[in-house]
């Protein structure tokens, strides 16, 4: 068989004998690619590549949610400088949610993570974000509101990528296996040393427009108080603030004083037809 095959071996072409492919005719029928000047600006490469970098997954046995509850553990001892019990964050919703995972493809390190729950109409009644906010007056009468909670992502992954792709994979379950027409949850802030940027924070968003911000009263309302001093840093909004924000979603001016994670908790709501809008706005832009 060997020989058979380095017999057969010379009489095939070397690479360098092949034609090139843009001198092969095109079969007929078949536009050529330079018909489509989009084609060439979109960032295949990019994008192949940011994607491969992660692997994302739902949570679906008990071993997995145990590593979940120990990674958000982790992230939100480093965030808000608390600790937890056994190094595990866990909660009363813990069961009822779905739970979503993005890993490093090559460490399978979790990098990033958060957690959905569907609710209809008086149900939202029962959601973590009823326990700070008044949403029943202004919810009630929805259907297929989602609520996303607990979300954090890993220091060395917060340049925003991380988060993207995440939310990216999110979209399948969240518009078409749950039909949601709203997200609502809630985006915090920590007090501990980070009085100065949690008191500017609180002050931009008493500056939303009426199409930014949303009028739900917090049940435990709290006001910063103005610090001594701050620097230019501090003065800037998080980012994941932002994010929200060029989401389309409303954010409340009241904050809500968690005591558990020393924090303050702004209401989130977010309408899916605007973001719908905002996401195929912001890809024409970047063509």
């Amino acid at each position: 068989m060997l020989d058979k095959l380095n017999q057969i071996r010379p009489m095939l072409p070397s690479p360098k004998q092949l034609p090139f492919a843009k001198n092969l005719p095109l079969p007929k029928g078949m536009m050529p690619l330079s018909n489509f000047p989009l084609a060439n600006k979109l960032p295949l490469s990019k994008n192949k590549n940011q994607q491969t970098q992660y692997r994302f997954e739902w949570v679906d046995d008990l071993k997995q949610l145990r590593e979940v509850q120990q990674f958000r553990a982790a992230q939100f001892s480093d965030q808000f400088g608390i600790s937890f019990e056994q190094e595990i964050d866990q909660d009363i919703y813990d069961f009822g949610c779905e739970h979503a995972v993005l890993r490093e493809k090559w460490s399978g390190e979790i990098v990033a993570y958060t957690r959905l729950k569907l609710f209809q109409g008086y149900e939202v009644g029962h959601s973590y974000s009823a326990q700070e906010f008044n949403v029943i007056p202004h919810l009630a009468h929805c259907s297929n509101i989602v609520e996303v909670g607990r979300t954090c992502v890993h220091p060395r992954f917060r340049s925003g990528k991380a988060l993207s792709m995440l939310w990216l994979n999110l979209a399948p379950k969240v518009l078409w296996s749950m039909r949601a027409k709203y997200l609502m949850g809630c985006v915090s802030i920590r007090l501990e040393g980070n009085l100065a940027r949690a008191y500017h924070t609180h002050q931009l968003l008493q500056n939303l427009s009426p199409e930014q911000s949303i009028d739900i009263q917090a049940l435990n309302a709290f006001t910063p108080q103005v610090p001594s001093f701050s620097l230019p840093h501090e003065e800037r909004m998080p980012k994941l603030f932002d994010v929200y924000l060029n989401m389309q979603a409303k954010l409340s001016k009241q904050a809500f004083y968690d005591e558990d994670f020393n924090c303050l908790d702004y209401f989130v709501y977010l309408e899916m037809n605007e973001a719908a809008k905002s996401f195929v706005m912001n890809k024409m832009i970047q063509r």
